[in-house]
């Protein structure tokens, strides 16, 4: 059996969420948007000697000191910055000749309304923040400004009618007030909350990850099939059983995690990969790529692709996270807790960020909304502080409270791999945790949902490429990933080393064994 046919026997099928819009594509036409640029003084040099197409010889490249930026028609607000700091730097110059230190002040100003102006409008998620602050702002001056009222007693109005009677209702007034307009300001104006932070300061925001959907939605017009790019390894081990291990590898344009499902970044560029291994000609486990780690699934337990008499194939099922591209062995949606190791304050947060959710529900107008909050609160009173206590809060439309970054790897989406008979493979409604607007927006699928299969070799020198497939972000989750066989340079680093499980899979294997 050749490295293709093995390769094939074992290949995975993908099934994504609904409104996923980045499926598993060839290298190449995301290469030929890309522009090429260096991220420190090696990577400068060297891209004086491919000054004629540096992309074509990306694989060549020996410094880890570049990063490729895929969106570059659309307005750029790294590139606005420099020609801001020049124009203002002239200004600077312009304003002491004419008008001494008040032309520079003068000067000051209109950089900083322009950099405002520049930084709120290159990024819609930015924009609605404006109107947010300026309510809170107005709301804040509202609420204080009554306080004056209750410190300087009124000679007509007795002071046990002020504050008996009219600071409880001022009080209760306010703080429901303050309820709807927190709930109108998340709800309406800032949509993607959880994610809105990471927007303000990233350079993948969310007008970049709109484009980037254009550009790959015109590349899907001329390269309609997903693609996976196969690799073949073997191994044995201290007791020579002879391994066979078959990796997987998928590329996607743009990770919009944060944009798609509330999750905490969006980077250009993603790779993933799910591995097979087999134990002396024997499938023993499957590997799921997971946030830069892994999870292992023994192969008794992996869910399979059934074929039409019902009997399982030899092809693993794989739910993959909306956005974040995470691998997943069964349909689930995974709250932050889950994924990642908090410490007390995240913990904290978490509660807090439930309890807010809870207090909308209590004091909405909406009789059903306040049914549910007062049903929840009786029905988990002994658990009251505990992180998870309203982890399963509905709101009044019976749809799971979106809150913080989520995993929705629900499957009810596109099926990319073996198109046989699929009705009883589970998933579940990616619209039961996400709002409407974003379970329902606007997706391109691949025409072809087979998959095209390439076996990666020496003859692909992007393999060799060092650098980023991304911008490069001073939010290291914001960066461009590095590619499948390198690891992520860390600070003070000279050079960047080969991934685990590229170079070892069987040592990767043993890692998430001991797990």
């Amino acid at each position: 059996m050749t490295e293709l046919e093995l390769l094939e026997q074992y290949e995975p099928t993908l099934r994504f969420a609904k409104s996923e819009r980045f499926f598993p594509m060839a290298v190449e036409p995301y290469l030929e948007k890309c522009t090429l640029f260096p991220s420190g003084p090696e990577g400068v040099l060297e891209q004086l000697e491919h000054l004629s197409n540096p992309i074509a010889g990306i694989g060549n490249l020996k410094s880890e000191q570049f990063y490729l930026r895929f969106v570059n028609k659309s307005f750029n607000y790294s590139d606005a910055r420099r020609w801001l700091l020049a124009f203002s730097l002239i200004g600077l110059a312009a304003g002491w000749y004419l008008l001494g230190w008040t032309g520079v002040e003068i000067d000051l100003l209109l950089s900083f309304l322009v950099a405002l102006l520049l930084f709120m409008f290159t990024s819609p998620v930015r924009l609605r923040i404006i109107p947010s602050v300026l309510a809170i702002i107005v709301f804040c001056g509202l609420s204080f400004a009554p306080i004056w009222f209750f410190l300087h007693p009124s000679e007509k109005i007795s002071v046990a009618i002020e504050y008996l009677i009219g600071l409880p209702i001022y009080l209760s007034l306010l703080f429901y007030v303050l309820m709807r307009t927190l709930k109108f300001t998340i709800d309406r104006i800032i949509p993607e909350g959880p994610g809105m932070l990471m927007d303000m300061f990233s350079r993948a925001t969310e007008k970049i990850a709109r484009e980037a959907y254009y550009q790959y939605e015109k590349i899907l017009e001329d390269n309609s099939q997903p693609v996976y790019y196969g690799r073949v390894l073997h191994e044995v081990d201290k007791e020579n059983n002879k391994w066979d291990i078959l990796q997987y590898h998928f590329f996607y344009a743009f990770n919009d995690w944060r944009l798609a499902a509330n999750g905490m970044n969006h980077h250009e560029g993603d790779w993933e990969m799910v591995a097979v291994y087999l134990k002396n000609n024997s499938p023993y486990a499957v590997l799921f790529s997971q946030h830069g780690a892994g999870n292992i699934e023994k192969w008794e337990t992996t869910t399979k692709v059934m074929d039409l008499q019902g009997n399982a194939t030899t092809h693993p099922l794989v739910y993959v996270a909306l956005g974040s591209h995470a691998n997943y062995s069964k349909p689930d949606v995974i709250r932050s807790p889950s994924m990642y190791n908090p410490g007390k304050v995240q913990r904290v947060m978490f509660w807090m960020d439930g309890l807010i959710h809870y207090l909308f529900l209590l004091f909405n107008p909406d009789q059903k909304a306040r049914q549910i909050a007062l049903k929840e609160i009786h029905e988990q009173r002994e658990h009251l502080f505990e992180e998870n206590m309203l982890v399963n809060l509905r709101d009044q439309s019976d749809h799971y409270v979106v809150r913080l970054p989520m995993e929705i790897a629900t499957g009810d989406g596109f099926r990319i791999g073996l198109q046989i008979d699929h009705a009883k493979e589970k998933w579940m409604r990616s619209s039961s945790y996400l709002k409407r607007v974003m379970s329902n927006r606007k997706v391109t699928h691949p025409k072809v949902k087979e998959w095209r299969r390439v076996l990666l070799n020496s003859e692909h020198d992007w393999v060799q490429y060092k650098g980023l497939w991304g911008v490069k972000s001073w939010l290291g989750e914001e960066s461009g990933p590095p590619g499948p066989c390198w690891d992520r340079p860390k600070k003070k680093q000279v050079g960047v080393k080969e991934r685990l499980r590229w170079g070892s899979p069987l040592k990767w294997l043993e890692q998430l064994e001991k797990k």
